[in-house]
Protein backbone atom coordinates (compact mmCIF):
# COMPACT_ATOMS: atom_id res chain seq x y z
CA UNK A 1 0.00 0.00 0.00
CA UNK A 2 1.27 3.13 -1.02
CA UNK A 3 2.56 5.31 2.41
CA UNK A 4 2.26 8.29 0.78
CA UNK A 5 0.12 9.83 -2.10
CA UNK A 6 0.48 13.42 -4.06
CA UNK A 7 -1.78 15.55 -2.15
CA UNK A 8 -1.45 13.58 0.99
CA UNK A 9 -0.86 15.84 3.90
CA UNK A 10 0.96 14.75 6.85
CA UNK A 11 0.38 13.92 12.74
CA UNK A 12 2.77 12.05 14.93
CA UNK A 13 1.04 10.26 18.22
CA UNK A 14 2.14 9.85 21.58
CA UNK A 15 3.08 6.45 22.03
CA UNK A 16 4.65 3.91 24.66
CA UNK A 17 8.46 2.87 24.88
CA UNK A 18 9.56 0.08 22.37
CA UNK A 19 9.44 -3.50 23.65
CA UNK A 20 12.49 -3.88 26.19
CA UNK A 21 12.72 -0.41 27.17
CA UNK A 22 11.75 -0.78 30.62
CA UNK A 23 14.45 -3.32 31.49
CA UNK A 24 16.80 -1.07 30.39
CA UNK A 25 15.58 1.75 32.02
CA UNK A 26 15.91 -0.24 35.29
CA UNK A 27 19.45 -1.12 34.61
CA UNK A 28 21.00 1.71 33.35
CA UNK A 29 24.34 1.86 35.23
CA UNK A 30 24.66 -1.56 34.00
CA UNK A 31 24.05 -0.91 30.22
CA UNK A 32 25.05 2.84 29.27
CA UNK A 33 28.51 2.55 28.89
CA UNK A 34 29.35 5.43 26.36
CA UNK A 35 28.36 9.10 27.28
CA UNK A 36 26.58 8.58 29.77
CA UNK A 37 26.11 12.34 30.96
CA UNK A 38 27.67 14.03 34.07
CA UNK A 39 23.62 15.30 33.87
CA UNK A 40 21.92 11.99 34.41
CA UNK A 41 24.52 10.96 36.91
CA UNK A 42 23.73 14.12 39.10
CA UNK A 43 20.17 13.20 39.11
CA UNK A 44 20.64 9.63 40.46
CA UNK A 45 23.40 11.05 43.31
CA UNK A 46 20.97 14.13 44.16
CA UNK A 47 18.08 11.41 44.38
CA UNK A 48 20.20 9.32 46.63
CA UNK A 49 21.06 11.95 48.81
CA UNK A 50 17.41 12.91 49.36
CA UNK A 51 16.96 9.59 50.34
CA UNK A 52 19.49 9.07 52.71
CA UNK A 53 18.25 12.31 54.81
CA UNK A 54 14.58 11.07 54.71
CA UNK A 55 16.38 7.59 56.26
CA UNK A 56 18.39 9.61 58.56
CA UNK A 57 15.72 11.74 59.47
CA UNK A 58 13.39 8.71 60.40
CA UNK A 59 15.90 7.26 62.26
CA UNK A 60 15.81 10.15 64.31
CA UNK A 61 12.25 9.90 64.93
CA UNK A 62 11.61 13.57 63.08
CA UNK A 63 9.69 11.75 59.83
CA UNK A 64 7.24 8.92 60.51
CA UNK A 65 6.48 7.90 56.83
CA UNK A 66 7.25 4.29 56.29
CA UNK A 67 7.02 3.84 52.62
CA UNK A 68 8.40 6.94 50.66
CA UNK A 69 6.51 7.98 47.78
CA UNK A 70 7.89 7.54 44.11
CA UNK A 71 11.12 10.54 44.10
CA UNK A 72 10.98 12.30 40.95
CA UNK A 73 13.55 15.39 39.71
CA UNK A 74 12.82 18.15 37.90
CA UNK A 75 14.31 21.07 36.28
CA UNK A 76 13.06 24.66 37.03
CA UNK A 77 11.89 26.90 33.91
CA UNK A 78 13.22 29.58 35.53
CA UNK A 79 17.84 29.51 36.23
CA UNK A 80 16.65 31.64 39.46
CA UNK A 81 14.72 28.88 41.06
CA UNK A 82 17.86 26.15 40.55
CA UNK A 83 18.90 23.62 38.50
CA UNK A 84 16.48 20.72 39.76
CA UNK A 85 13.34 20.57 41.95
CA UNK A 86 11.55 18.15 44.21
CA UNK A 87 7.90 17.94 45.75
CA UNK A 88 8.40 14.93 47.60
CA UNK A 89 7.77 17.09 50.87
CA UNK A 90 4.55 17.83 49.80
CA UNK A 91 2.99 14.47 48.71
CA UNK A 92 4.74 13.22 52.50
CA UNK A 93 2.42 15.95 53.58
CA UNK A 94 -0.46 13.85 54.48
CA UNK A 95 1.18 10.94 55.82
CA UNK A 96 3.04 12.79 58.39
CA UNK A 97 0.24 15.26 59.24
CA UNK A 98 2.39 18.32 58.78
CA UNK A 99 2.87 21.17 56.80
CA UNK A 100 5.22 20.21 53.49
CA UNK A 101 7.52 23.31 54.19
CA UNK A 102 7.96 21.85 57.40
CA UNK A 103 8.75 18.74 56.29
CA UNK A 104 11.16 20.53 53.73
CA UNK A 105 13.24 22.13 56.84
CA UNK A 106 14.00 18.59 58.13
CA UNK A 107 15.60 17.34 54.66
CA UNK A 108 17.36 20.28 53.94
CA UNK A 109 19.02 20.38 57.06
CA UNK A 110 20.40 16.86 56.52
CA UNK A 111 22.08 17.58 53.00
CA UNK A 112 23.60 20.89 53.86
CA UNK A 113 27.02 20.88 52.93
CA UNK A 114 26.86 17.88 50.44
CA UNK A 115 29.79 18.84 48.19
CA UNK A 116 27.90 18.86 45.25
CA UNK A 117 25.33 21.03 46.25
CA UNK A 118 25.98 24.65 46.68
CA UNK A 119 22.45 25.29 48.01
CA UNK A 120 19.33 24.37 48.94
CA UNK A 121 16.07 26.05 49.56
CA UNK A 122 12.11 25.96 49.92
CA UNK A 123 10.07 27.58 47.23
CA UNK A 124 6.43 27.80 47.71
CA UNK A 125 4.64 25.46 49.56
CA UNK A 126 6.95 23.20 49.96
CA UNK A 127 9.29 22.61 46.81
CA UNK A 128 12.60 22.05 47.56
CA UNK A 129 14.96 23.58 44.88
CA UNK A 130 19.02 22.68 44.32
CA UNK A 131 21.57 24.54 43.48
CA UNK A 132 24.20 22.47 42.33
CA UNK A 133 27.96 23.23 42.52
CA UNK A 134 30.05 24.99 39.72
CA UNK A 135 32.66 21.83 40.37
CA UNK A 136 30.58 19.72 39.70
CA UNK A 137 29.11 21.06 36.12
CA UNK A 138 32.45 21.84 34.97
CA UNK A 139 33.39 17.68 35.10
CA UNK A 140 31.40 17.49 32.02
CA UNK A 141 34.22 19.28 29.85
CA UNK A 142 36.52 16.95 30.56
CA UNK A 143 34.19 14.01 30.47
CA UNK A 144 32.93 15.43 26.45
CA UNK A 145 36.89 15.66 26.18
CA UNK A 146 37.56 12.24 26.78
CA UNK A 147 34.30 10.86 24.90
CA UNK A 148 34.11 13.03 21.72
CA UNK A 149 31.87 11.43 19.65
CA UNK A 150 30.30 9.28 21.58
CA UNK A 151 29.41 11.42 23.98
CA UNK A 152 25.89 11.07 24.50
CA UNK A 153 25.42 7.71 22.94
CA UNK A 154 24.06 5.18 25.51
CA UNK A 155 23.20 1.81 25.25
CA UNK A 156 19.29 1.04 26.69
CA UNK A 157 18.32 -0.51 23.47
CA UNK A 158 20.89 -2.91 23.14
CA UNK A 159 20.13 -5.96 21.76
CA UNK A 160 16.85 -4.74 20.39
CA UNK A 161 16.58 -5.43 16.42
CA UNK A 162 13.86 -2.82 14.72
CA UNK A 163 12.45 -2.17 11.22
CA UNK A 164 11.99 1.57 10.34
CA UNK A 165 10.11 1.79 7.42
CA UNK A 166 9.20 5.03 6.34
CA UNK A 167 8.84 7.76 3.01
CA UNK A 168 7.83 4.59 0.69
CA UNK A 169 6.55 6.91 -1.63
CA UNK A 170 4.83 5.27 -4.84
CA UNK A 171 7.09 5.01 -7.53
CA UNK A 172 4.77 6.93 -9.81
CA UNK A 173 6.32 10.52 -9.68
CA UNK A 174 8.36 12.82 -7.86
CA UNK A 175 9.17 13.19 -4.16
CA UNK A 176 6.55 16.34 -2.50
CA UNK A 177 7.72 17.91 0.28
CA UNK A 178 5.62 15.82 2.26
CA UNK A 179 7.77 13.24 1.43
CA UNK A 180 10.55 15.40 2.69
CA UNK A 181 8.96 15.86 5.94
CA UNK A 182 8.65 12.47 6.80
CA UNK A 183 12.41 11.47 5.27
CA UNK A 184 13.56 13.94 7.24
CA UNK A 185 12.03 12.51 10.56
CA UNK A 186 12.58 8.45 9.61
CA UNK A 187 16.69 9.53 8.98
CA UNK A 188 17.06 11.33 12.05
CA UNK A 189 15.11 9.06 14.14
CA UNK A 190 17.49 5.82 12.66
CA UNK A 191 20.64 7.67 13.84
CA UNK A 192 19.26 8.73 17.55
CA UNK A 193 17.84 5.08 17.92
CA UNK A 194 21.24 4.07 16.87
CA UNK A 195 22.99 6.10 19.18
CA UNK A 196 20.87 4.80 22.21
CA UNK A 197 22.45 1.40 21.43
CA UNK A 198 19.34 -0.19 19.07
CA UNK A 199 20.05 -2.49 16.23
CA UNK A 200 18.10 -0.51 13.36
CA UNK A 201 17.43 -1.14 9.67
CA UNK A 202 15.99 1.12 7.53
CA UNK A 203 13.40 0.51 4.55
CA UNK A 204 11.55 2.16 1.49
CA UNK A 205 8.53 -0.28 0.15
CA UNK A 206 8.57 0.01 -3.29
CA UNK A 207 4.59 0.08 -4.30
CA UNK A 208 5.46 -1.86 -7.60
CA UNK A 209 2.28 -4.22 -7.71
CA UNK A 210 -1.17 -3.05 -8.03
CA UNK A 211 -3.00 0.05 -10.61
CA UNK A 212 -0.91 2.64 -9.54
CA UNK A 213 2.13 0.65 -12.00
CA UNK A 214 -0.14 0.62 -14.63
CA UNK A 215 -2.04 3.67 -14.24
CA UNK A 216 1.26 5.16 -14.30
CA UNK A 217 2.20 2.49 -17.74
CA UNK A 218 -0.71 4.18 -19.71
CA UNK A 219 -0.27 7.48 -18.36
CA UNK A 220 3.37 7.21 -20.62
CA UNK A 221 1.59 5.38 -23.58
CA UNK A 222 -0.79 8.09 -24.04
CA UNK A 223 1.98 10.80 -23.68
CA UNK A 224 3.76 9.09 -26.43
CA UNK A 225 0.81 9.17 -28.75
CA UNK A 226 0.58 12.85 -28.24
CA UNK A 227 3.40 13.58 -29.06
CA UNK A 228 3.33 11.62 -32.14
CA UNK A 229 0.54 13.36 -32.72
CA UNK A 230 -2.73 11.15 -31.64
CA UNK A 231 -5.29 12.77 -29.69
CA UNK A 232 -6.24 10.51 -27.06
CA UNK A 233 -8.52 10.92 -23.85
CA UNK A 234 -7.54 10.87 -20.23
CA UNK A 235 -9.33 9.48 -17.41
CA UNK A 236 -9.10 11.29 -13.81
CA UNK A 237 -6.61 8.43 -12.42
CA UNK A 238 -3.38 8.51 -14.97
CA UNK A 239 -0.76 10.89 -14.49
CA UNK A 240 -0.61 14.33 -16.24
CA UNK A 241 2.49 16.37 -14.86
CA UNK A 242 5.51 17.20 -16.76
CA UNK A 243 7.19 14.64 -15.47
CA UNK A 244 5.22 12.42 -17.21
CA UNK A 245 6.01 14.06 -21.00
CA UNK A 246 9.88 13.59 -20.08
CA UNK A 247 9.22 9.67 -19.63
CA UNK A 248 7.69 9.67 -22.47
CA UNK A 249 10.15 11.78 -24.51
CA UNK A 250 12.80 9.59 -23.39
CA UNK A 251 11.26 5.98 -24.12
CA UNK A 252 10.63 7.05 -27.36
CA UNK A 253 14.28 8.55 -28.23
CA UNK A 254 15.49 4.89 -26.75
CA UNK A 255 13.39 3.31 -29.82
CA UNK A 256 10.55 1.92 -27.06
CA UNK A 257 7.48 0.08 -28.81
CA UNK A 258 4.42 2.22 -27.57
CA UNK A 259 2.95 -0.97 -25.36
CA UNK A 260 2.57 -1.82 -21.39
CA UNK A 261 4.95 -4.69 -21.33
CA UNK A 262 8.03 -2.21 -22.38
CA UNK A 263 7.12 1.25 -21.00
CA UNK A 264 5.47 0.09 -17.98
CA UNK A 265 9.05 -0.85 -16.76
CA UNK A 266 10.37 1.85 -18.35
CA UNK A 267 8.69 4.54 -16.13
CA UNK A 268 8.89 2.25 -12.90
CA UNK A 269 13.00 2.08 -13.41
CA UNK A 270 13.21 5.58 -14.22
CA UNK A 271 11.56 7.31 -11.60
CA UNK A 272 12.72 4.90 -8.73
CA UNK A 273 16.08 6.31 -9.93
CA UNK A 274 14.88 9.90 -9.54
CA UNK A 275 13.66 8.94 -5.93
CA UNK A 276 17.27 7.45 -5.11
CA UNK A 277 19.13 10.41 -6.30
CA UNK A 278 16.81 13.09 -5.02
CA UNK A 279 16.87 11.12 -1.31
CA UNK A 280 20.28 10.65 -1.55
CA UNK A 281 21.05 14.46 -2.16
CA UNK A 282 18.99 15.01 0.69
CA UNK A 283 21.41 12.60 2.79
CA UNK A 284 18.64 9.98 3.25
CA UNK A 285 20.13 6.72 1.90
CA UNK A 286 18.44 3.29 3.17
CA UNK A 287 19.62 -0.24 3.61
CA UNK A 288 16.93 -2.22 1.72
CA UNK A 289 14.34 -1.00 -0.97
CA UNK A 290 12.17 -3.98 -0.52
CA UNK A 291 9.70 -4.32 -3.61
CA UNK A 292 5.70 -5.36 -3.04
CA UNK A 293 5.71 -7.73 -5.91
CA UNK A 294 8.72 -9.58 -4.49
CA UNK A 295 5.94 -10.63 -1.92
CA UNK A 296 3.88 -11.93 -4.96
CA UNK A 297 6.50 -13.40 -6.92
CA UNK A 298 7.80 -15.60 -4.13
CA UNK A 299 4.32 -16.33 -2.85
CA UNK A 300 4.46 -15.04 0.28
CA UNK A 301 1.17 -13.84 -0.14
CA UNK A 302 -0.18 -16.27 -0.29
CA UNK A 303 1.55 -18.22 1.99
CA UNK A 304 0.48 -14.83 4.95
CA UNK A 305 -3.08 -15.83 3.77
CA UNK A 306 -2.80 -19.65 4.34
CA UNK A 307 -1.71 -19.40 7.77
CA UNK A 308 -4.21 -17.08 8.83
CA UNK A 309 -6.43 -19.47 7.33
CA UNK A 310 -5.08 -22.25 9.59
CA UNK A 311 -5.74 -19.87 12.66
CA UNK A 312 -9.41 -19.76 11.80
CA UNK A 313 -8.95 -15.91 11.35
CA UNK A 314 -9.80 -15.50 7.64
CA UNK A 315 -13.57 -16.39 6.16
CA UNK A 316 -15.55 -16.05 2.93
CA UNK A 317 -18.51 -13.47 2.59
CA UNK A 318 -20.02 -12.57 -0.67
CA UNK A 319 -17.04 -13.58 -3.12
CA UNK A 320 -14.44 -11.92 -1.12
CA UNK A 321 -12.11 -13.32 1.12
CA UNK A 322 -12.24 -11.33 4.70
CA UNK A 323 -9.47 -11.12 7.76
CA UNK A 324 -11.35 -11.21 11.20
CA UNK A 325 -9.48 -8.11 12.20
CA UNK A 326 -12.64 -7.51 14.95
CA UNK A 327 -11.31 -9.85 17.25
CA UNK A 328 -8.88 -7.94 17.64
CA UNK A 329 -9.89 -4.64 18.06
CA UNK A 330 -10.71 -3.16 15.18
CA UNK A 331 -14.16 -1.96 14.25
CA UNK A 332 -15.08 -4.07 11.34
CA UNK A 333 -13.62 -6.75 9.41
CA UNK A 334 -11.09 -6.45 6.67
CA UNK A 335 -11.20 -7.37 2.67
CA UNK A 336 -7.93 -9.03 1.68
CA UNK A 337 -9.35 -10.79 -1.60
CA UNK A 338 -12.13 -8.97 -3.58
CA UNK A 339 -15.14 -10.48 -5.38
CA UNK A 340 -12.85 -10.13 -8.31
CA UNK A 341 -10.26 -12.32 -7.04
CA UNK A 342 -8.16 -9.32 -7.19
CA UNK A 343 -6.17 -8.37 -4.25
CA UNK A 344 -6.41 -5.78 -1.49
CA UNK A 345 -3.40 -3.46 -0.82
CA UNK A 346 -4.02 -4.95 3.02
CA UNK A 347 -2.98 -8.12 1.54
CA UNK A 348 0.39 -7.37 0.28
CA UNK A 349 0.71 -5.99 3.74
CA UNK A 350 -0.21 -8.65 5.91
CA UNK A 351 2.87 -10.76 3.82
CA UNK A 352 5.12 -7.61 4.25
CA UNK A 353 4.93 -7.24 8.25
CA UNK A 354 4.52 -11.12 8.47
CA UNK A 355 8.20 -10.98 6.31
CA UNK A 356 9.44 -8.80 8.87
CA UNK A 357 8.76 -10.45 11.58
CA UNK A 358 10.07 -13.44 10.00
CA UNK A 359 13.63 -11.26 9.50
CA UNK A 360 13.48 -11.62 13.24
CA UNK A 361 12.88 -8.49 14.07
CA UNK A 362 11.94 -6.93 17.74
CA UNK A 363 9.84 -3.99 16.82
CA UNK A 364 8.61 -2.46 13.37
CA UNK A 365 7.98 1.45 13.28
CA UNK A 366 6.52 2.47 10.06
CA UNK A 367 6.31 6.37 8.96
CA UNK A 368 3.10 7.00 7.02
CA UNK A 369 1.00 10.00 5.64
CA UNK A 370 -1.97 11.18 8.39
CA UNK A 371 -4.21 9.48 6.06
CA UNK A 372 -3.10 6.43 6.71
CA UNK A 373 -4.93 6.71 10.67
CA UNK A 374 -7.56 4.36 9.52
CA UNK A 375 -5.14 1.82 8.61
CA UNK A 376 -3.34 1.73 11.81
CA UNK A 377 -6.24 -0.52 13.82
CA UNK A 378 -6.16 -3.61 10.83
CA UNK A 379 -2.20 -3.27 10.70
CA UNK A 380 -2.16 -3.89 14.72
CA UNK A 381 -4.91 -6.81 14.46
CA UNK A 382 -2.71 -8.33 11.95
CA UNK A 383 0.48 -8.05 13.80
CA UNK A 384 -1.34 -9.77 16.83
CA UNK A 385 -3.01 -12.86 14.74
CA UNK A 386 0.45 -13.36 13.69
CA UNK A 387 1.36 -13.77 16.90
CA UNK A 388 3.20 -10.41 18.38
CA UNK A 389 2.64 -7.72 21.16
CA UNK A 390 0.47 -4.95 19.14
CA UNK A 391 2.95 -3.00 20.93
CA UNK A 392 5.51 -4.25 18.46
CA UNK A 393 4.21 -2.72 15.94
CA UNK A 394 4.87 1.16 16.05
CA UNK A 395 3.41 3.85 13.10
CA UNK A 396 4.66 7.24 13.17
CA UNK A 397 1.85 9.56 11.11
CA UNK A 398 3.28 12.97 9.54
CA UNK A 399 1.14 16.03 9.17
CA UNK A 400 1.14 18.71 7.00
CA UNK A 401 3.47 21.07 5.00
CA UNK A 402 2.46 24.06 3.37
CA UNK A 403 5.08 25.98 1.09
CA UNK A 404 5.12 29.58 2.00
CA UNK A 405 7.04 32.13 0.37
CA UNK A 406 6.92 35.58 2.45
CA UNK A 407 4.07 33.93 4.10
CA UNK A 408 2.18 33.50 0.81
CA UNK A 409 0.77 30.01 -0.46
CA UNK A 410 3.03 28.50 -3.25
CA UNK A 411 0.56 26.08 -5.09
CA UNK A 412 1.68 24.77 -8.46
CA UNK A 413 4.84 22.86 -9.21
CA UNK A 414 6.45 23.52 -12.80
CA UNK A 415 7.66 19.74 -12.37
CA UNK A 416 5.12 18.28 -11.20
CA UNK A 417 1.95 20.06 -12.22
CA UNK A 418 0.16 18.99 -9.11
CA UNK A 419 2.63 19.38 -6.20
CA UNK A 420 5.79 21.10 -5.40
CA UNK A 421 8.56 18.54 -5.43
CA UNK A 422 11.44 17.64 -2.76
CA UNK A 423 14.20 18.34 -5.44
CA UNK A 424 12.60 21.90 -5.91
CA UNK A 425 13.03 22.81 -2.60
CA UNK A 426 16.17 21.26 -2.29
CA UNK A 427 17.48 23.33 -5.23
CA UNK A 428 16.39 26.54 -3.37
CA UNK A 429 16.97 26.43 0.02
CA UNK A 430 19.77 23.53 0.10
CA UNK A 431 19.26 20.11 1.60
CA UNK A 432 20.41 21.16 4.94
CA UNK A 433 18.15 23.87 5.00
CA UNK A 434 15.31 21.53 4.17
CA UNK A 435 16.31 18.39 6.61
CA UNK A 436 16.53 20.87 9.68
CA UNK A 437 13.44 22.83 9.11
CA UNK A 438 11.83 19.80 8.94
CA UNK A 439 12.17 18.54 12.49
CA UNK A 440 12.04 22.20 14.41
CA UNK A 441 8.41 21.27 14.71
CA UNK A 442 6.64 18.33 16.22
CA UNK A 443 5.70 15.96 13.47
CA UNK A 444 2.17 15.50 14.66
CA UNK A 445 1.87 19.22 13.93
CA UNK A 446 0.99 21.24 10.47
CA UNK A 447 4.31 22.81 9.44
CA UNK A 448 4.26 26.17 7.77
CA UNK A 449 8.12 26.21 5.30
CA UNK A 450 8.64 29.91 4.44
CA UNK A 451 11.24 29.49 1.59
CA UNK A 452 12.61 32.98 1.74
CA UNK A 453 12.82 32.45 6.16
CA UNK A 454 14.66 29.63 5.28
CA UNK A 455 17.22 30.90 2.90
CA UNK A 456 17.85 34.15 4.96
CA UNK A 457 21.00 34.77 6.98
CA UNK A 458 19.43 35.72 10.09
CA UNK A 459 18.42 34.53 13.86
CA UNK A 460 14.71 33.81 11.65
CA UNK A 461 16.42 30.65 9.84
CA UNK A 462 17.22 27.64 12.71
CA UNK A 463 19.42 26.19 10.28
CA UNK A 464 21.88 28.96 9.80
CA UNK A 465 21.17 30.08 13.32
CA UNK A 466 22.93 26.85 14.45
CA UNK A 467 25.32 25.87 11.73
CA UNK A 468 26.89 29.70 12.64
CA UNK A 469 27.21 28.64 16.32
CA UNK A 470 29.09 25.78 15.13
CA UNK A 471 31.23 27.58 12.17
CA UNK A 472 31.91 30.51 14.54
CA UNK A 473 33.61 27.78 17.38
CA UNK A 474 35.36 27.12 14.41
CA UNK A 475 36.73 30.13 13.78
CA UNK A 476 37.39 30.49 17.52
CA UNK A 477 39.64 28.12 17.46
CA UNK A 478 41.46 29.46 14.08
CA UNK A 479 41.64 32.39 16.43
CA UNK A 480 43.70 30.66 18.90
CA UNK A 481 46.06 29.23 16.96
CA UNK A 482 46.62 32.44 14.77
CA UNK A 483 47.17 34.02 18.48
CA UNK A 484 49.70 30.70 19.21
CA UNK A 485 47.88 30.29 22.09
CA UNK A 486 48.63 27.07 23.00
CA UNK A 487 44.88 24.69 23.74
CA UNK A 488 45.92 22.24 26.69
CA UNK A 489 43.65 18.89 27.19
CA UNK A 490 41.00 19.90 30.00
CA UNK A 491 42.99 18.33 33.10
CA UNK A 492 45.77 20.54 32.54
CA UNK A 493 43.51 23.53 32.41
CA UNK A 494 42.20 25.49 35.54
CA UNK A 495 38.66 24.75 34.82
CA UNK A 496 37.47 26.66 38.09
CA UNK A 497 37.64 30.46 36.23
CA UNK A 498 34.93 29.86 34.38
CA UNK A 499 32.85 31.33 36.30
CA UNK A 500 30.68 33.77 34.65
CA UNK A 501 26.93 33.05 34.90
CA UNK A 502 26.85 32.61 31.05
CA UNK A 503 29.69 30.49 31.42
CA UNK A 504 28.05 27.79 33.41
CA UNK A 505 25.00 28.09 31.92
CA UNK A 506 26.70 26.93 28.45
CA UNK A 507 28.15 23.60 30.21
CA UNK A 508 24.86 22.45 31.99
CA UNK A 509 23.26 22.66 28.72
CA UNK A 510 26.56 20.77 27.42
CA UNK A 511 25.90 18.21 30.31
CA UNK A 512 22.18 17.80 29.61
CA UNK A 513 22.82 16.58 26.52
CA UNK A 514 23.03 12.71 27.15
CA UNK A 515 19.68 13.24 28.35
CA UNK A 516 17.85 14.73 25.27
CA UNK A 517 19.43 12.03 23.01
CA UNK A 518 18.07 9.05 25.34
CA UNK A 519 14.87 11.20 25.83
CA UNK A 520 14.19 11.67 22.00
CA UNK A 521 15.29 8.11 21.31
CA UNK A 522 12.09 6.77 24.02
CA UNK A 523 9.82 8.95 22.50
CA UNK A 524 10.85 8.86 18.61
CA UNK A 525 10.77 12.70 18.76
CA UNK A 526 13.66 13.89 16.71
CA UNK A 527 12.48 17.51 17.20
CA UNK A 528 14.34 17.16 20.90
CA UNK A 529 17.23 17.90 19.20
CA UNK A 530 16.64 20.99 17.10
CA UNK A 531 15.08 22.45 20.28
CA UNK A 532 17.90 21.50 22.33
CA UNK A 533 20.48 22.74 19.72
CA UNK A 534 18.51 26.18 19.07
CA UNK A 535 18.58 27.11 22.82
CA UNK A 536 22.34 25.99 23.09
CA UNK A 537 23.33 28.17 20.10
CA UNK A 538 21.29 31.09 21.81
CA UNK A 539 23.60 30.55 24.85
CA UNK A 540 26.89 30.64 22.73
CA UNK A 541 25.87 33.60 20.05
CA UNK A 542 24.96 35.18 23.85
CA UNK A 543 28.28 34.44 25.61
CA UNK A 544 30.61 35.73 22.35
CA UNK A 545 28.66 39.15 21.94
CA UNK A 546 29.63 40.00 25.32
CA UNK A 547 32.93 38.07 25.88
CA UNK A 548 36.15 37.58 24.40
CA UNK A 549 37.48 33.66 24.47
CA UNK A 550 41.30 34.91 23.54
CA UNK A 551 42.34 37.36 25.80
CA UNK A 552 45.35 38.50 27.36
CA UNK A 553 44.75 36.54 30.61
CA UNK A 554 46.43 32.99 28.74
CA UNK A 555 45.08 30.43 31.83
CA UNK A 556 41.85 32.08 31.44
CA UNK A 557 41.78 32.00 27.84
CA UNK A 558 42.78 28.40 27.90
CA UNK A 559 39.62 27.09 30.22
CA UNK A 560 37.23 29.22 27.86
CA UNK A 561 38.88 27.21 24.74
CA UNK A 562 38.09 23.80 26.16
CA UNK A 563 34.57 24.93 27.14
CA UNK A 564 34.20 26.00 23.05
CA UNK A 565 35.73 22.63 22.11
CA UNK A 566 33.00 21.32 24.02
CA UNK A 567 30.58 23.26 22.64
CA UNK A 568 31.79 22.33 19.13
CA UNK A 569 31.95 18.87 20.10
CA UNK A 570 28.07 18.33 21.34
CA UNK A 571 26.96 20.99 18.30
CA UNK A 572 28.85 18.15 16.18
CA UNK A 573 27.13 15.24 17.83
CA UNK A 574 23.79 16.72 17.30
CA UNK A 575 23.87 17.78 14.03
CA UNK A 576 25.59 14.04 12.84
CA UNK A 577 22.03 13.18 14.40
CA UNK A 578 19.23 15.25 12.83
CA UNK A 579 21.60 14.86 9.50
CA UNK A 580 22.54 17.83 8.83
CA UNK A 581 26.32 19.01 8.22
CA UNK A 582 28.45 21.13 10.31
CA UNK A 583 30.33 23.47 8.68
CA UNK A 584 33.72 24.80 9.58
CA UNK A 585 32.97 28.10 7.91
CA UNK A 586 30.10 30.26 6.55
Amino acid sequence: MARYLPEEVFTISRRPPLPGLQQGRHNKRKTRKRGRGKGKEMKEILIEIIRNAITEAKTAGEIETKELPPLYLEAPKKPEHGDFAVNIAMKMAQTEGKPPRKIAETIIKRITGHPIIDKAEIAGPGFINFFMSNEYWLKTLSEIETLGENYGKCSIGKGQKILLEYVSANPTGPLHIGHGRGAALGDSLSRILRAAGYDVATEFYINDAGSQVQNLALSVLLRCREIKGEEVEWSENLYKGEYVNDLAQEFLEKGGKIIVEQAGPYALNEILGWLRRDLEGFNVTFDKWFSEKSLYDSDKVQKAIDWLKQKALMYDKDGALWFRSTDFGDDKDRVVIRENGEPTYFASDIAYHHDKFQRGFNTLINIWGADHHGYIPRMKAVVQALGHDKESLKVLLVQMVSLLRNGQPVIMSKRSGEFITLKEVMDEVGADAAKYTFLTRRPDSQMDFDLEIVKSQSSENPVYYMQYAYARACNIERFAEEKNLTILPASKVNLGLLKLPEEIRIIKALTAYPEVVEGAALSFEPHRLTAYLQELAGHFHSYYRGNRVVTDDIPLSQARMVMIKGLKTVIGNALGLVGVSAPKSM
